[in-house]
């Protein structure tokens, strides 16, 4: 007698959906629609003779599909950047190997950690371990999604090499870092490359504001170690340089995405709104607290706290905002036609 195989259970995000579901069944199937215009799901009508409805699109319902991402994709936004910021800070750090050892040395840690947690989080987005393995069954380099796998492959291996000992650590220390760059970008421009309006409307500064992001955060995050007194002043001016260029990207995205009034609603309503002003507000406040050279020991982890978390926020923002373009209709037809 043959053992019956093991049946997966169907992931419930929507990517794989039953068939059967789609049948009509039982009195449900019977239901007629009397009038059409009561039953269409919009309050306001196009105005007659109009072969496209602009108040309301087509019946009310969005042009575009919303993505099925979940949590993990924005906290692998943060997590990457993080992770490859901060190899290339290791990586930097060799310049000055006797004096900025403990930099060194967090940064390839941090490294490891990001590119680890990098990996788990996409899995637990995907649903199932051999989807990211799928992933790499092809390179296709004019995909932002299967490049990103491939780059993250990549600088996880070269990351945990670099922590082996002498000069073996060193050159792979470095490779890491030139992994890390394009990690803490690539994700910018994967948003960038689709459909959703806010993503769209903000192609050319949307990776600017990713880079800029990771780099703060990777400083943010060596602010909060017990460095020596010379690692502690460069870490603050690389700190003071990544939040500012982090506050003038954020200015130039949201002068970027203004052009369309409509893509821009959502970096000012809901959820999206208030997570990008909770996000400015923890970054302006991280850059004060860095500008004061000398300041107690709670003061250095509050400036990396707040700048993590408006790091983080950042990309919530962003991935929520991008859910709340894609449900209207009226910003993608608005971004098309502005041109």
């Amino acid at each position: 007698m043959r053992t019956p195989e093991l049946v997966q259970p169907r992931p419930t995000d929507g990517r794989n959906i039953d068939p059967a579901l789609g049948e009509l069944r039982g009195e449900g199937a019977q239901q007629t629609v009397a009038t059409l215009d009561e039953a269409r799901p919009f309050e306001t009508r196009p105005a007659r003779g109009e072969a496209t409805a602009e108040t309301d699109s087509y019946y009310g319902l969005p042009l575009l599909k919303e993505t099925v991402w979940k949590w993990a994709i924005p906290t692998y936004f943060y997590v990457g950047g993080l992770a490859g910021a901060s190899a290339a800070v290791a990586a930097a750090s060799l310049l000055r190997r006797r004096s900025l050892v403990h930099i060194g040395r967090a940064g390839r840690l941090i490294a490891v950690g990001g590119a680890m947690a990098s990996a788990a989080l996409l899995i637990q987005d995907l649903g199932i371990r051999k989807r990211f393995i799928y992933m790499l069954r092809v390179f296709r380099p004019t995909s932002p999604m299967n490049l990103g796998s491939w780059l993250l492959t990549a600088f996880g291996g070269a990351a945990t090499a670099s922590l082996l000992p002498g000069r073996i650590g060193d050159a792979v220390s470095v490779a890491a870092g030139v992994l890390g760059l394009p990690l803490t970008s690539y994700t910018g421009v994967l948003l960038a490359n689709t459909a959703v309006p806010l993503w769209q409307q903000a192609r050319t500064t949307l990776p600017p504001v990713f880079v800029a992001s990771a780099a703060a955060s990777a400083a943010g995050a060596l602010e909060m170690l017990p460095l020596r007194p010379r690692e502690q002043r460069v870490v603050r001016r690389m700190a003071v340089a990544g939040k500012l260029a982090e506050l003038l990207n954020d200015i130039a995205l949201e002068h970027e995405v203004g052009r369309v009034e409509r893509v821009a609603l959502p970096l000012h309503r809901g959820i999206s709104g208030a997570l990008w002003r909770a996000a400015k507000a923890c970054k302006t406040a991280s850059l004060i607290l860095s500008l004061f050279p000398r300041k107690p020991r709670w003061g250095w982890i509050a400036a990396g706290v707040l700048g993590n978390l408006g790091a983080l926020a950042t990309r919530f923002a962003i991935f929520e905002g991008g859910k709340a373009s894609a449900r209207d209709p009226h910003a993608t037809v608005e971004m098309q036609r502005a041109g």
